[in-house]
């Protein structure tokens, strides 16, 4: 009988997207395969060399030749891959996007992420991807061939459709995600100092302590703009206050530099809201283009014409909410998502 074993690094209740999905796929999959969790050490993927050796152990006391391991991409792309391909059983890869992509690693950093990341995907029997635009950045760059991939978009966090401010209450921009160098908080600031003109608040929800320094640079811009009375940073909430902060919101932006699919996105959508959105990767496909303004990574000049034209145009707006409500009924179930990955865990192990 096939064991299913899913492979994370450190604690699965960590406020980031990726560990996200893992979490909301983990109950189906149990469900269907019986997959069981197994935490691995934290600090991949730019973990010690101790610590991938511990890790290395883990994964070869749990798999045996009927294991299938599914492997999350922090760990799976960062792993030797002469050590990972002698441990025993099926290996499929879970890429959210490309490691060496993440903002703020130095070039060696990243030269040696993508050597590790080429090596594992070349090993693995299947990869799974969480949208279009991943699945493009595995072939650009790894030359991965499109039968080894299958996409499974994640689920949608759904709830009450955002109503917008009252008439003479300031427009309330909402933002998510984890204060990281890839989610361009700083940039959003700087957009936001741009229409300091007009009458609006902005809360930005999303972890403070995954990356002090960025958290403390984001709050030292906000200062230096003279917008402290008027951008609150709240921090990580839970599934049931983000879903409020959505549904208290006129706007949604982010400015991130590039995103494996962008699920905060899709959950703006999902509560009616309008988004400004920025970054590379699966941005564009997220977010189309009735539903909102996406603008090249970075460019805090055009987030902020973005931002000042929904702000100022309450019939473009209203259009943007609209669209964005009826794409965001549209968007898949984490039942669905899951339901596409156990088809590619149960086709490996038939394979075996």
């Amino acid at each position: 009988m096939t064991r299913f074993i899913f492979a994370f690094s450190g604690d699965l209740e960590t406020p980031t997207g990726n560990y996200a999905y893992a979490r909301k796929i983990l109950p189906p999959l149990k469900a269907r395969l019986g997959l069981e969790p197994l935490a691995l050490p934290a600090g991949f993927p730019l973990a010690s060399g101790d610590t991938m050796r511990e890790a290395l152990a883990v994964l070869r006391a749990a798999s045996g030749p009927d294991t299938v391991l599914f492997l999350d991409g922090l760990v799976g792309s960062a792993l030797p891959a002469d050590a990972l391909g002698a441990i025993a059983g099926a290996k499929v890869a879970l890429v959210h996007h490309p490691l060496a992509l993440e903002d703020g690693l130095d070039a060696s950093t990243k030269a040696r992420l993508l050597r590790s990341e080429a090596d594992a995907l070349a090993l693995a029997d299947a990869i799974i991807v969480p949208s279009e635009g991943t699945a493009r950045d595995l072939a650009r760059i790894f030359d991965v061939p499109p039968a080894r991939l299958a996409v499974a978009l994640p689920g949608v966090l759904r709830g009450v459709r955002a109503g917008g401010s009252a008439p003479h209450d300031p427009l309330h921009i909402v933002s998510a995600g984890t204060l990281t160098p890839r989610k361009g908080h700083a940039v959003l600031v700087d957009a936001l100092a741009q229409i300091a003109d007009l009458t609006w608040r902005a809360t930005i929800a999303g972890a403070l302590d995954l990356s002090p320094e960025t958290a403390a640079a984001v709050r030292a811009k906000i200062a230096a703009h003279g917008l402290g009375d008027r951008v609150r940073l709240a921090g990580h909430v839970d599934e049931a206050a983000l879903s409020a902060v959505y549904a208290s919101g006129d706007i949604f932006a982010l400015a991130s530099f590039h995103e494996g699919y962008g699920m905060v996105f899709a959950e703006a959508m999902a509560h009616g809201l309008p988004v400004v959105a920025s970054g590379d990767g699966a941005v564009r496909d997220t977010v189309p283009g009735e539903a909102g303004l996406v603008c090249a990574a970075g460019d805090a000049d055009a987030i902020a014409a973005a931002l000042r034209s929904l702000s100022i145009d309450a019939g473009l707006r209203r259009r943007m909410a609209e669209s964005a409500w009826r794409h965001g009924q549209t968007l898949p179930s984490w039942d669905a998502c899951a339901a596409i990955i156990a088809r590619v865990l149960e086709k490996v192990a038939h394979l075996g």
